[in-house]
């Protein structure tokens, strides 16, 4: 399986794509829920002092592949602040001190490590994601801009002559309020030699790219949507117009 020696790429820093913050006021005509994080009922913790990291599995069948894996990784911490993760019970939470500069990976299928060796990954989950086109996260709190990055891999590449197994798409959101709720759709990279007839493993990246520190956020949900765009101010009047055209030409005479 292709992705082993491809994952360790993963810890190196993903360049952030300055898309901005789409909140997504569209409605979704298909969504896939990938986590609720509403497992485990007692929240699994993660805490770290100083540089270093922890990684670990939770074990659900309400995910995909049913295992998720959890990377909680320090960069920096000169104060030796408290840097905590939870995840559980509903959300994914992080909370760094001052000085602290935390990155998070939740993974699903082919990323995870299920028996604990990093080279042997996790199951391949065969999705089929064509009927979405976005990913859409639903924060109840976010206190700064963060920076998200999300993978897809295929174990199955469209051309095996010029494979590509991974396509990522990234953001750097901010809420309207700091401490305030924010929902996220980001588009997915559009690219039509990826295979995403066949997608094998997702990649969550929190905070990659970015260099804040003292930040946390709680994140409710992650899904795959399609969105509907409300259509615009222009496309109304002209449909108002219309209306109001055919209904004069129905009026007796």
């Amino acid at each position: 399986m292709r992705i082993l020696p491809l994952v360790p790429a993963l810890r190196r820093p993903l360049a952030a794509t300055a898309l901005g913050l789409t909140l997504a006021t569209s409605a979704s005509a298909a969504s896939l829920l990938i986590d609720s994080f509403d497992a485990p009922s007692s929240p699994t913790t993660s805490v770290l002092f100083a540089v270093g990291d922890r990684s670990f599995n939770d074990f659900t069948a309400s995910v995909p592949g049913g295992v998720r894996g959890i990377y909680h990784h320090n960069y920096t911490n000169p104060l030796n602040s408290v840097a905590a993760l939870s995840v559980g019970n509903g959300n994914l939470s992080v909370s760094t001190g001052v000085g602290a500069r935390t990155e998070v990976l939740v993974s699903w299928g082919a990323f995870t490590r299920p028996i604990g060796d990093p080279g042997v990954g996790g199951p391949l989950l065969g999705l089929d994601v064509r009927p979405y086109d976005a990913f859409q996260l639903d924060f109840s709190g976010v206190s700064l801009a963060s920076n998200i990055n999300i993978v897809f891999y295929t174990s199955v590449p469209l051309d095996p002559a010029n494979p590509l197994y991974y396509s990522t798409a990234s953001v750097n959101a901010a809420p309207t309020v700091p401490g305030g709720p924010m929902q996220v759709a980001l588009p997915f990279t559009d690219n039509p030699t990826f295979n995403f007839g066949h997608v094998d493993g997702i990649v969550l990246v929190m905070d990659r790219a970015n260099g804040a520190t003292n930040l946390s956020w709680t994140l409710d949900s992650f899904s795959l949507v399609t969105a509907v765009p409300e259509p615009s101010p222009a496309a109304l009047l002209v449909a108002g117009l219309g209306a109001l055209l055919w209904l004069s030409r129905r009026r007796p005479a």
